[in-house]
């Protein structure tokens, strides 16, 4: 019902009448930006009203621009790989569910991980509400006119904004009338096309894009495709702007995982494997059916925004988002899992900004969000377990309700220095409903004020210095919640039921640093310090090792120095242009803990030889995180010159701890740190852009994801390394023929 009611008000929304005199939103950004420019705006606020200028933020801000997302065909997060200090996983062994890493924290497709980055579309949340992951194969990459990164917990993002929040804005049909075909295909089977329309016409702009792809994928059981619809209408005025888009996803997602070392290096393979490819990191784990995500969304939004005066503006917005999920899991010495989620989401905001002169701007609102979640969990036979009955293990559900309060303040001294502060207080409601065992029912809530206060001063022409202070949080997600009792572990991997509250995560996180923009260059430094409190991690029973709980750690931290600079042209060297970053990341437990690891998996063996069994790992204060690195860099070079265009660019990732070796003993040895090499070349020809890309274009061996777990398909089910291996060089290429 309440869901209903959503879409009943966004459909209101999109009815409200607006004045047709239409003019360019004040917000555009140079079509090659990665960079904070002067009078540009960054959203802090989730809505358009509660902007504030870029160049005065006293935090750092990345935006990059519709031209450069064009050139990325995977995901969002493969926009984002050069930033200072962001690097990608790939846990599931498929380029379209990476996990993104910043500042020591992560967002990840993966359920189970901590999820501490908010994803935002349009000023939508779109994490999912079972587990706060975000699918990055769902979001309209191709449909984007923008996309903004705030680091450290600043503005008024809310719950899982540790790291930052990432702000995707969506194209508008302003302008010229154009339809847009664009076919593409590359190795390894990867084909695919869509066709675009937009305009404007009797005051109303439309936006509309219909994209399928689909791609063999260069290992086994490696398949992926994904069809999207994306249409957005809207009518800009004088003093209003409104519009309504909906969104439709549906893929199929096969993900080969990671492999052995053993398997890797030409060891011993399994009897069903009889005839291995000639590169073994093509090879597929489990030998069954393969793991295999199946996504399916629907998601409608709307926003209209009225100056009421000189001095006032406010906007409203509603949205209902409905997903639903079918997650395979092909195991082996377990019987297969099917996981079945459905997750009706809907929510408004409404948000008023008051500016009673260029100096002062002043944004408050409401926003409220309800979503309701199913949650089965199947057991299916296989291979191990062929008389077993598919029957249900799980049942469950909830139905979390958000409230959040806040207001933000940006005011300009002077000529040379500004301040900006936000306050917030969200209230999360997340009951846990257990439909085959209503006895372990149970209610969590949590209130939390978070808040940021921060000042940005000019001290040169060009040269300004910024400084801030963040509160953030972290909700615990059901997961979590329900596997949170030291006298009832959970099963590894964990079971759902009710448990002892968890606290929320909480961060104060300080930053400071300085930006320089000048004609030809623009540089960036930023040092930060985040202290973490209640970190939520997977804790082993001392008695009971391959049982476990998740518990809040008392600390960990976050620390780090990023920079970044441009050189917006070169002299000897007309339409070049030169972009770098370099980061510095040390993320530590900074308490005592036995952590779950995979290799604890499954039941204890009394007749296992006891030089293979592994302890769980023990972490002590100054123990680094696995998967972060210690230092990432990168750098594009760019060339643009009349109808040639060309983009080199190197990404280097540094070495990491294991999965499995929280506690540093490296036993194992670390994962090995790479470079890659990536070029886009393009060509305008009349109407027609014809494009290539090569990735990996030197074909390095690397790994973005290893652990230390148990080969139970090996001869003597040892424990070793496990590598997700990185794609090989591949080539696509393309042309969009535009016709006005």
């Amino acid at each position: 019902m309440r869901v209903l009611q959503t879409i009943l008000f966004i459909g209101s929304l999109a009815a409200v009448h607006v004045p047709a005199d239409a003019q360019e939103p004040p917000d555009t950004i140079p079509s090659d930006s990665v960079i904070a420019l002067s009078g540009v705006r960054v959203e802090v606020a989730r809505m358009r009203a509660g902007v504030i200028p870029i160049v005065e933020a006293p935090f750092p801000v990345d935006m990059i621009s519709r031209d450069r997302i064009e050139r990325a065909h995977h995901s969002v997060a493969e926009v984002l790989e050069n930033l200072p200090g962001v690097s990608l996983g790939d846990q599931v062994g498929s380029p379209f569910q990476p996990d993104l890493r910043l500042r020591g924290f992560s967002v990840s497709p993966v359920v189970g991980l901590p999820q501490s980055i908010s994803v935002f579309v349009d000023g939508v949340r779109i994490n999912e509400a079972d587990a706060s992951q975000v699918h990055f194969n769902l979001l309209p990459m191709r449909d984007l006119e923008r996309v903004e990164l705030v680091r450290g917990p600043a503005g008024n993002f809310g719950k899982n904004s540790l790291a930052g929040a990432l702000n995707l804005v969506t194209r508008r049909g302003l302008g010229d009338s154009q339809v847009e075909l664009e076919v593409f295909g590359g190795d390894f089977g990867d084909l695919g096309g869509s066709l675009l329309a937009s305009g404007e016409a009797a005051g109303f702009d439309l936006y509309s894009r219909l994209s399928y792809r689909q791609t063999d994928g260069w290992r086994m059981k490696n398949h992926a495709r994904q069809l999207q619809a994306f249409i957005k209408v809207g009518k800009r005025g004088v003093q209003s702007d409104a519009w309504i888009s909906y969104t439709l996803s549906s893929d199929s997602i096969e993900g080969p995982q990671a492999l052995p070392e053993s398997w890797l290096e030409g060891g011993a393979l399994p009897p069903d494997i009889s005839s291995p490819p000639t590169d073994r990191r093509e090879l597929q784990y489990t030998g069954g059916k393969g793991d295999y995500f199946r996504p399916r969304l629907h998601f409608f939004n709307a926003y209209l925004e009225r100056t009421l005066n000189s001095a006032l503006e406010i906007s409203l917005s509603g949205f209902a988002r409905f997903t639903d999920f079918d997650q395979f899991n092909d195991n082996v010495t377990e019987a297969d899992a099917m996981g079945l989620t459905g997750i009706a989401s809907g929510g408004s905001a409404l948000q008023v900004r008051y500016e009673p002169n260029p100096d002062v701007r002043i944004s408050s609102g409401i926003d409220i969000a309800r979503n309701d979640v199913d949650i089965e969990i199947l057991e299916l036979p296989n291979r191990a377990f062929p008389d077993l009955e598919k029957n249900t293990t799980e049942l469950a559900g909830t139905n979390e309700n958000n409230l959040g309060l806040y207001t933000d303040l940006f005011w300009r001294a002077d000529q040379r220095t500004a301040l900006h502060s936000s306050l917030r207080f969200d209230h999360v409601s997340v009951p846990f409903r257990d439909f085959l065992d209503p006895e372990h029912n149970g209610d969590n809530l949590f209130n939390q004020i978070t808040g940021a206060l921060g000042l940005s001063r000019e001290t040169l022409p060009g040269v300004r210095l910024f400084m801030g202070y963040a509160r953030g949080f972290r909700a615990p997600v059901i997961l979590e919640i329900t596997c949170a009792d030291p006298e009832d572990p959970c099963p590894l991997p964990f079971e759902l039921g009710a448990d002892p509250p968890l606290d929320p995560v909480t961060t104060d996180s300080w930053q400071v640093g300085f930006r320089t923009e000048r004609s030809q260059m623009s540089t960036g430094v930023t040092a930060y310090w985040s202290e973490v409190h209640n970190d939520l991690f997977s804790v082993v029973d001392p008695e009971q090792p391959t049982r476990g709980f998740f518990t809040n750690l008392e600390g960990t931290r976050r620390i780090g120095l990023e920079g970044s600079m441009t050189i917006k042209s070169i002299p000897v060297l007309p339409g070049a242009s030169i972009q770098g970053s370099v980061a510095w990341t040390r993320a530590t437990f900074e308490t005592h803990a036995t952590l779950a690891a995979p290799f604890l998996e499954g039941d204890e063996d009394e007749e296992e030889d006891p030089d293979q069994i592994l302890p769980a790992p023990v972490v002590e204060p100054g123990d680094r995180f696995p998967l972060i690195p210690a230092f990432t860099a990168g750098l594009a070079i760019s060339y643009e010159t009349g109808e040639y265009q060309s983009d080199l660019s190197l990404h280097y990732v540094g070495e990491r701890f294991l999965v499995g070796d929280e506690g540093n003993n490296e036993d194992f040895g670390k994962l090995a740190g790479y470079a890659l090499l990536n070029l886009n070349i393009s060509r305008v020809v009349g109407s027609a852009t014809l494009y290539a890309e090569v990735k990996n274009l030197l074909n390095q061996s690397y790994n973005p994801f290893g652990l230390i777990s148990p080969n139970v398909r090996g001869p003597s089910e040892e424990i070793e390394r496990f590598f997700t291996p990185g794609l090989p060089r591949r080539m696509l290429i393309g042309a969009r023929l535009r016709i006005h």
